[in-house]
């Protein structure tokens, strides 16, 4: 599972990459350009080359929808036993580290679009901590003690 997860994160990566290098500095229009491309309007949102515009209202939104498609993934996490449990990390903190984890079942949650979610996920949201300068406490949240209960798997 744990090269699966890199193997998927490696490929999000590199999907990302679309040859351009990122120019910081002021562009004609005098608007602020970040290294991500994006440049900064007096109001503080964000617009993206393609002229998007993003707000920090906007992106939390976003990341609410993706958060709601990883839960839809996982569902109720139903099994056939201990053995088809599993957890993983969910988010990024600024200072490193997921904020929490997750608890899905093998036999009911495809793994890989999972994976996929999950990295997209946690970019989305490391990509915000940097733009709007979020801070967090720095602690490490304990893994959950997976247990198995009325045909689903479930943190202790």
């Amino acid at each position: 599972m744990r090269y699966l997860v890199m193997a998927v994160w490696i490929s999000v990566l590199l999907l990302g990459c679309d040859g351009r290098d990122p120019v910081v500095g002021d562009d004609n229009n005098g608007e602020q350009q970040t290294e991500e491309g994006e440049q900064q309007t007096e109001e503080g949102e964000q617009r993206t080359e393609e002229g998007d515009q993003r707000s920090e209202e906007g992106d939390r939104a976003q990341l609410m929808e993706m958060r709601r498609e990883i839960d839809t993934l996982v569902g109720e996490a139903e099994g056939v036993s201990i053995a088809d449990c599993r957890y993983a990390g969910l988010g990024s903190k600024p200072c490193g580290g997921p904020w929490a984890y997750i608890v899905y079942s093998v036999s009911s949650t495809d793994s890989t679009a999972l994976a996929i979610r999950l990295t997209a996920y946690d970019a989305f949201e490391a990509e915000m901590n940097e733009l709007y300068g979020y801070v967090s406490d720095c602690s490490i949240p304990a893994p959950p003690v997976l247990a198995f209960k009325d045909g689903r798997c479930i943190a202790e």
